[in-house]
Order: structure tokens, then C-alpha cells, then sequence
């Protein structure tokens, strides 16, 4: 029997898989930052304002450091969920903590032949864009730039346009992503990104100019968090990564489970994925809330509808769901469970039985955390 550890919410779960069922684990040995890329980084940062994006571990550690050996920040900017982090963080350094405003907004020109608006306070050029990234159906991969422009609907609705026929993305840097760039790129801001891992901590952190990062970040995601599956395989067991990763199933779902499904899962033939996800805060959308209540079909024409919360999610999921029976492991109720035709499991050491039946010798390739692996396609 071979014993698996993989995160799940605040803490780690385990289960066993006897020899003759296990094809492979599938687990990127990245090592965490030196301290002096750390330093490096940071004291490069010139920028006396900066705007959180992420409330992350690996965020907070970063923007600690930050604010501890660079002394020319003075005002936290924060969006209005993070408040309650940038009020503390303000309070601990003795610098201020001011809102985002989301209803004052200004031009920063054409991108795409398309106007775009970001906040005023966005405009000084000093302000320095902090955030944690993390695999995206809509950005393929998240950054500094998406994270701003998923605060701003006209412009959430612009990357969704531009992404709709290719969700879920399977690249690094799509169209959606691409139009976020060319967003920040035009009021002059600088960013900090940010690679964690729940079990190790931060990774990698790069800042400068917005594409620049974005290029860095994901050369380093697709170098360091690589892997080298056997194929596709019809049985599969993963992690969400825990914390951040698999509060609600709109997160799980986000960041691990389409990784997994579009590059390890075999379509057609009766595949069965097991998925590990706390999912304590609930569905986490406001569209998986409209599908599991009947208020929106994910079949329906999509030429008109206004992008709404959540809403690239749910279509990518169900793209893919149709050709495959998901398993998962999760502080769900039943009925929304039921309502994504999930089949529900009691916990960690059921997850080998609820995928292979007793006595089978069929093989199960294990992704201890889908949140941060990448697999080449």
C-alpha cells in the first residue's frame, strides 16, 4: 500500500492505494525562493502605493517583506473584500490604508479599438500591483493584470468576449489575458507576481513592467512546475491545493480541476475523476448558484449574455463534464452535489474504492496537488 498526503482546505488528507492500482504520482518538487531573489525584488520596488489583489499566505508573507525594507510605500490600495487585510497591514507599518474606488474612472485609451476605464487612482504611475497567480479557465493563467480587471465589469466583459470560443484555455497567456496586459500597460504601473505553493510557501516572485512579469511568471510556472504524465488515464485522483485553492467549488474547479481534465483525462471512454476539495465556503459564484437553481442553462445562446460572476466556470465545466463521472470529496450539501451530478464520498480513504471497484486491477494516476502542476500539451 502505498500512503498519499495531499492539502485539503487548512489542513492534509490521506489515503492509500494498494501497488497494483497505482499508475503514477504525479508531484513537481519546486524549492521554495532565496531569500536574496526575495530581497532583490523587493528593493527594487520604487512605487509609493500599493494595491493588493490576493490575500494570499504567500501575499501577505510578500507584502510583510516589502513593507518592512522599503520605506517609500505609504498607502495600501485594496479592493473592498480585502479591507479588513489592508487596515491591519496599514495599522502594523504606520502607513494608510484607502479603498479602491471602482466608481471614479478614467480613460486609458484604446486597446483593441476597444476604450478602457481604470480607476483614478490608478493614474499617478506610482502605483505598485501586488498578487498571488494561480491557473484560470478565462486567462489560462492569472496576473496582476486580470486580477485588476476581473474588479472592473465592462472590462471582465471585454476578456470574456475575447476568450468565450476557447474556454476553458489550456494556454498560459490567452486572449483574455493578452487584452489585461494591454490594459495596465496604458496607465504605467509596475507589478509584483507572486508563484506559492500550499505545502512549501512562496516559490517565485517577479516585478516590473506588466508583460514582462507576466512572461516571467508563467516561464517559470511551465519550467519549474512541469510534469511527465504516462498518457491519459481513465482514472484519476487529485488535490485542489488546499486554502485558497478549494474554499468553494467555483476555485477547485478554477484553478485545479481543468488542468486535470483537459490534459490527463481520456474522453469518451467512461473516464472517473476523484476530486478533493473542501469547498467550505459553498459553490463560490453567482453562476454555479443560477445553474444548480435553475435560473441559467449553460446550452443556452451565449451572443447577448452579460458576463456575470463565475459565469466562465460554469461553461467550462460544462464543456468538459459531459464526457466525464466526477467523484469528489466535499463539504457541499447533497442537493447541489446532485445537481452537478457529482457523486459524493465520506472522505479521503474512500477515494481509491470510489473510482476502481474491489478487486480491479485497473491503474490510478494521483495529481497530489492539480493547483500548481502543469502538464505540457
Amino acid at each position: 500500500m502505498t500512503e498519499i498526503w495531499v492539502p485539503y482546505g487548512p489542513v492534509e488528507v490521506s489515503f492509500d492505494i494498494k501497488q497494483e492500482n497505482l499508475s503514477q504520482i504525479l508531484e513537481p518538487q519546486p524549492v521554495k525562493i532565496a531569500l536574496e531573489r526575495l530581497e532583490l525584488a523587493v528593493d527594487a520596488v520604487s512605487e509609493d502605493s500599493v494595491l493588493i489583489l490576493s490575500g494570499t499566505s504567500g501575499t501577505q508573507k510578500v507584502l510583510d517583506f516589502l513593507l518592512s525594507r522599503n520605506k517609500v510605500v505609504r498607502k495600501i490600495l485594496h479592493p473592498k473584500n480585502l479591507g479588513a487585510l489592508a487596515r491591519r497591514k496599514a495599522q502594523e507599518f504606520g502607513i494608510e490604508a484607502e479603498p479602491l474606488n471602482l466608481e471614479t474612472l478614467e480613460d486609458s485609451g484604446l486597446v483593441d479599438a476597444s476604450p478602457a476605464k481604470i480607476p483614478l487612482q490608478l493614474r499617478s504611475g506610482k502605483v505598485l500591483l501586488i498578487t498571488s497567480v494561480h491557473y484560470d479557465p478565462l486567462f489560462g493563467l492569472t496576473s496582476a493584470s486580470s486580477d485588476l480587471v476581473s474588479l472592473l465589469p465592462e472590462l471582465k466583459q471585454q476578456a470574456f468576449n475575447r476568450s468565450l470560443d476557447d474556454l476553458p484555455s489550456t494556454s498560459t497567456n490567452s486572449n483574455a489575458s493578452w487584452y489585461s496586459t494591454r490594459v495596465l500597460q496604458n496607465c504605467h504601473a509596475k507589478v509584483l507576481e507572486i508563484i506559492e505553493k500550499t505545502t512549501i510557501g512562496v516559490l517565485a516572485v517577479s516585478y516590473g513592467e506588466p508583460e514582462k512579469v507576466h512572461e516571467e511568471i508563467a516561464n517559470y510556472w511551465k519550467a519549474n512546475l512541469s510534469v511527465n504524465p504516462p498518457g491519459k488515464s481513465e482514472r484519476l485522483i487529485f488535490g485542489s491545493g488546499g486554502q485558497e485553492n478549494d474554499r468553494t467549488l467555483s476555485d477547485a474547479l478554477a484553478r485545479a480541476f481543468f488542468p486535470v481534465a483537459t490534459s490527463l483525462a481520456m474522453q469518451d471512454s467512461e473516464s472517473k475523476i476523484c476530486m478533493l476539495a473542501e469547498c467550505s465556503q459553498g459553490l463560490g459564484s453567482e453562476a454555479l448558484m443560477r445553474f444548480v437553481t435553475g435560473r441559467f442553462e449553460p446550452r443556452a445562446k451565449l451572443d447577448s449574455v452579460t458576463y456575470f460572476d463565475g459565469l466562465e466556470v460554469l461553461l467550462s465545466f460544462y464543456r468538459i463534464q459531459r464526457d466525464l463521472e466526477l467523484t469528489i470529496l466535499t463539504t457541499l450539501p447533497k442537493f447541489y452535489a446532485s445537481k452537478l451530478d457529482f457523486k459524493t464520498i465520506g472522505g479521503a480513504r474512500e477515494a481509491p474504492s470510489s473510482i476502481v471497484q474491489l478487486g480491479s486491477r485497473a491503474k490510478i494516476l494521483v495529481v497530489t496537488d492539480a493547483s500548481t502542476t502543469y502538464t505540457p500539451t
